[in-house]
């Protein structure tokens, strides 16, 4: 298939990319630089999303769309909805009216969108949202946007529980915190989160795909939501026992109090406007690690697509602090 592909440049865009390829497929990655690293083999296209004269090109002749770049950090509610809003919304009029008629489009949103649950299993995919930040209340609303082609062509949402593995760069001060010992942890005691090894995702996504080219979602779906997360769920406890046995130690969980989360975000806030260097605490995300749990049922999904994630957290443990070691970024 002739593959249409945004985020190809990020973590989890970059991973599927290599996968399609690998598989045979045409990848056509949308970057916004000419300079953007890509997987080999993948063709590149320079241009904005709501460049509809750069979409007509872009999206000619793809057997399918999928949508993975969005924004995940921002100081400004503004900085979210342009992106995981805005543009998504440009990109699906993009699909509407330059794609072929047969090309589905896949939009990979987040968690976050469906919102917090500690009841297990966690929220399902016919649940209703219930987002508790801006991030996810724009990725809802990014959703709203696909799922309006769904009578006129097949369409899903992908929603990941918190995605890890090689590759990934996001958590690197974690892995450093714990190798001295000590992970430090937001949200209450006893707080169960879902996870997804990077690589059981995109083993869903490309079934998923399939999935649709082959016709399987109907309109009456109004864009079918797909929910991927992990053979297990955990505490914060169980992932510093995962983390340190492959680090070789005995790793503490130390718990930030709700307190210092809001001095952290704050002063955070101030050096964003100072143009100094920042973590990934935002006040938005405070809002999130403070929630009761983050579980997420992918039942149905699972039934649907035939998927079965089978990478546990020992295992993406290690492939993951290999991977850090390897690129430098946990040198002993």
């Amino acid at each position: 298939m002739h593959i249409v592909l945004t985020g190809a440049t990020g973590f989890i865009g970059g991973r599927l990319a290599a996968r399609l390829l690998a598989e045979g497929h045409a990848v056509r990655a949308l970057v916004r630089r000419v300079q953007a690293p890509l997987p080999p083999g993948a063709e590149r296209l320079v241009g904005a999303l709501d460049d509809q004269d750069f979409l007509r090109g872009a999206l000619a002749g793809a057997d399918a769309v999928l949508h993975l770049a969005g924004r995940t950090k921002a100081f400004t509610s503004r900085g979210f909805f342009r992106v995981n809003e805005e543009l998504t919304a440009a990109l699906a009029e993009g699909v509407r009216r330059h794609a072929p008629e047969h090309a589905p489009l896949l939009y990979v949103s987040s968690q976050a969108a469906a919102g917090p649950g500690n009841a297990a299993p966690g929220v399902g995919e016919a649940d209703q949202s219930a987002p508790v930040s801006q991030y996810g209340l724009s990725k809802l609303l990014g959703e709203r946007a696909v799922q309006a082609l769904a009578a006129a062509r097949p369409v899903a949402v992908a929603r990941p529980a918190m995605v890890y593995g090689p590759g990934d760069t996001a958590f690197v001060p974690l892995y450093r915190c714990m190798r001295t010992g000590f992970l430090p942890a937001s949200g209450p005691v006893g707080q169960r989160f879902s996870i997804v090894h990077v690589d059981d995702l995109v083993d869903g996504l490309c079934l998923a795909l399939a999935w649709l080219a082959a016709g399987k979602t109907a309109a009456a779906d109004g864009g079918s939501v797909l929910h991927f997360a992990g053979p297990q769920s955990f505490v914060w406890e169980d992932y510093a026992a995962a983390f340190g046995l492959a680090l070789g130690r005995r790793v503490r969980v130390l718990r930030a109090p709700s307190w210092a989360l809001l001095a952290a975000a704050l002063g955070n806030t101030l050096c964003a406007g100072l143009g100094l260097p920042t973590s990934h605490l935002t006040l938005d995300k405070r809002r999130e690690a403070l929630a009761e749990g983050w579980l997420l049922d992918c039942a149905r999904t699972r039934a649907v697509l035939g998927w079965t994630p089978s990478r546990g957290l020992e295992q993406g443990a290690s492939e993951t602090l290999t991977w850090c070691r390897e690129k430098g970024l946990l040198s002993e």
